[in-house]
């Protein structure tokens, strides 16, 4: 791209006059978020939208060049606005999505002159963005306070966020948005690794939290087996490496939420003496994660034909069996996979043997959207199928009101003979009293070792979404040079820039370009320009000795020299560069540049990653002097990448700063200007010619008048320390 040439009018967008798309609604009840989990935001309260014309700034072209003009070329918006996110308090939020970028809580609204149209010159406003976790009282945001006292609201246990101009961009609306929410319990779960809740503490809060739980008294909970019993469901959750992170976002029946979460964990809730009871099916002692799980395997009773209840010609116990053919040998379960940005993820749970067996039988999914981790999912997977595949004996027997004390999940045994049990253990899941006081039991079998589940490696998807907003790297050492005349149109003055952008010499493959700004006094600056391509740059990757078959100043070069060898390592902006015929190399088509010699090649071989030997060059072209050149050297290929502007005739013999601003390859992410490194630089005007050395250039010849008269045209002829001075061919002495 040329700063000297113009580009054709944009089309001007029209001015909306509010926010297009409406994303607030009242029936929608407040989330409550456990653990760390991710959530899209309503909004609840908006105002003061403002639109703001962008402008773009356009160079002059014509002789002195230099100057820029403004042309409107669309508007971006803004809007004061609360985004409300769950109950609170939580802790913090982590990632935010936005369309398909990413962004923190800093970077998620930039300011309005710091996005990809950065040639505008609008007023930075503030662009703060402020998390209110959510804590009761809660404090007004200011905003607010100072510019709509009558609509002044605190929000008290409401967690959201609220920013005084949200950046809208161009097209007046609100992206689709999701949080990532450090919630309620975030962190509990003391499971190594992980930032999910701890399912006992979760239940507890949801059943009896006084600002958004069930309104479960406190005493009515068996604190002994959620907690603190060596059985407890807390130790076997821990053990077992089970943590849970919901997002209840969604109206729906208290006991439904709470069966679901004893599914995915492997536990019973039972009400038994005026208590709720939790009591895990696991069967195996188990020691992890800072805790020890040791269930209770003892069984209560020994019964036998002596204890049930029957009548005569009935069998004492009576047995149902499903069928092996209809039991389900692989179950899946949707998770939302937080190593991939939270994407519903299914994974798969199978038992290999019995799919040989009894061929496959898939299971319904079970959607698991507490669970954000693959390993945590695999073992709740894992348990599911184990418990519908080898748990499939269900036993009905009747005892006397003797067995009052039995609930339950007790252990009990049982013997009959016609059956061939002897001693078989059996677990109760489900007690009926009649009308005589008889106890109507129902009990599954109790295969050891079939509710413990063994842990396995998994690997997910690392899916294929695009992070729109991954920040670039700043640029490389730019190449800041002033060509000679001869590469220039009408000897007008120009500076070259050559852009690429990567960190510690390796190129950044996200770069996508660079905002070029212009400063005299390093503090105010004007954008002149954008480079949208890398420039091919690199370093000598060994010296290069000063060449011993001198060329000369004119096209063609004269003699190609064949003795040197220029060493280049192109990993700083991963160039390419292709070998090229010698009268390519003549006319100057391979042109390039190291340090302030300009030169050209013919061969380029490759000699190893991003390293080329360039052979058949043209030493010291352009009146440049063939140096000598130490390796590490910038070298840098001259072509359409290169950055042209036309350079005002006061700033010759003047310092000037420039900056680039590095945005990536979607134009977003555009770095701080503030961040950028500033480089000055003082031209001296190598490609400019005056009226005298112009005429003379194209043979015209110029009468300078008596030595006595006036002077009438005057000419500058640069400075001595001109790298690349212009060279006139004013023809024979004899012509």
């Amino acid at each position: 791209m040329s700063g000297s040439h113009s580009s054709p009018a944009p089309t001007v967008q029209p001015s909306y006059t509010g926010l297009q798309i409406q994303t607030s609604s009242n029936a929608l009840p407040v989330p409550i978020a456990y653990g760390q989990n991710v959530l899209a935001p309503n909004i609840v309260w908006e105002a003061d939208f403002t639109s703001i014309p962008q402008y773009t700034s356009t160079p002059s072209s014509g002789k002195g060049g230099g100057g820029s003009s403004l042309q409107m070329n669309g508007y971006l918006y803004v809007i004061a606005i609360i985004m409300g996110l769950c109950e609170g308090p939580i802790s913090a939020i982590g990632t935010i999505w936005k369309g398909q970028s990413s962004y923190s809580l800093s970077t998620v609204n930039p300011p309005i002159n710091s996005i990809a149209a950065a040639l505008s010159n609008a007023a930075v406003k503030d662009a703060s963005m402020s998390l209110f976790s959510g804590t009761v009282p809660q404090s007004i945001w200011g905003y607010l306070s100072s510019k709509h006292a009558d609509q002044a609201i605190a929000y008290p246990g409401l967690a959201y966020l609220a920013a005084p101009n949200y950046n809208l961009g161009s097209s007046g609306s609100l992206d689709i948005t999701n949080v990532e929410i450090f919630g309620v319990l975030s962190g509990s779960t003391g499971v190594s690794g992980l930032s999910d809740g701890d399912p006992a503490q979760i239940i507890q809060d949801f059943l009896t939290n006084a600002q958004y739980g069930v309104g479960f008294p406190s005493a009515g909970i068996d604190a002994t087996t959620l907690f603190s019993g060596a059985a407890s469901y807390q130790a076997y959750c821990r053990t077992t490496g089970i943590a849970l992170s919901p997002m209840l976002t969604n109206q729906e029946a208290a006991n439904s939420i709470l069966a679901r979460w004893l599914q995915l964990t492997n536990t019973a809730a039972i009400w038994s003496g005026g208590k709720l009871k939790f009591i895990p099916y696991g069967d195996a002692a188990a020691t992890g994660n800072g805790a020890t799980f040791t269930p209770d395997l003892t069984p209560v009773y020994n019964l036998t034909d002596d204890d049930f209840i029957y009548t005569d010609g009935d069998d004492p116990v009576q047995v149902a069996r499903t069928d092996p053919y209809a039991a389900y040998n692989m179950q899946p379960i949707e998770i939302l996979d937080r190593s991939n940005a939270y994407a519903a993820t299914p994974l798969t749970a199978f038992d290999q043997n019995a799919i040989d067996l009894y061929g496959l039988r898939i299971a319904s999914t079970v959607t698991a959207h507490e669970i954000c981790d693959a390993n945590v999912a695999m073992t709740s997977a894992q348990l599911i199928l184990q418990r519908g595949l080898y748990i499939r004996n269900t036993y009905a027997f009747k005892l006397s009101w003797e067995y009052c004390l039995l609930e339950p999940m007790d252990l009990v045994t049982i013997t009959d003979a016609g059956l061939g049990l002897y001693d078989s253990a059996v677990r109760i899941i489900e007690i009926d009293e009649d009308e005589n006081g008889l106890l109507a039991v129902t009990a599954e079998e109790f295969p050891a070792g079939t509710a413990t589940a063994a842990t396995y490696p998994v690997q997910t998807s690392g899916g294929n979404s695009v992070n729109r907003n991954m920040a670039p790297a700043s640029v490389n050492p730019p190449l800041i040079m002033e060509p000679p005349a001869a590469l220039t149109a009408n000897g007008e003055a120009e500076v070259w820039i050559g852009l690429s952008g990567g960190t510690s010499g390796v190129a950044d493959p996200n770069w996508g370009g660079a905002v070029i700004w212009i400063s005299k006094d390093n503090t105010t600056y004007t954008a002149i320009g954008t480079v949208a391509a890398p420039a091919r740059q690199g370093v000598l990757a060994a010296p290069l000795a000063s060449s011993s078959g001198q060329t000369s100043n004119a096209a063609p070069f004269g003699t190609i020299d064949m003795v040197d060898a220029l060493a280049v390592n192109m990993a700083e902006s991963n160039g390419v560069l292709n070998s090229a015929t010698t009268s390519d190399a003549e006319n100057g088509v391979t042109l390039c540049v190291i340090d302030q010699e300009l030169l050209t090649y013919t061969t380029a071989a490759l000699t190893g990653p991003n390293t080329y030997a360039l052979t058949g060059l043209a030493r010291g072209i352009y009146g440049s002097s063939p140096a000598s050149h130490a390796s590490g050297a910038v070298f840098t290929r001259l072509d359409n990448a290169i950055f042209k502007y036309a350079l005002p005739i006061l700033y010759i013999g003047t310092s000037f700063f420039l900056k680039f601003q590095s945005f990536n390859v979607f134009g977003n992410a555009v770095q701080s200007l503030a961040d950028c490194t500033a480089y000055d630089f003082k031209p001296v005007g190598s490609s400019l010619l005056g009226p005298v050395a112009q005429a003379l250039a194209v043979g015209t010849n110029v009468d300078c008048g008596l030595a006595s008269g006036t002077p009438a045209e005057y000419d500058d002829f640069g400075f001595a320390s001109d790298p690349f001075p212009n060279f006139i061919d004013l023809g024979l002495a004899s012509s």
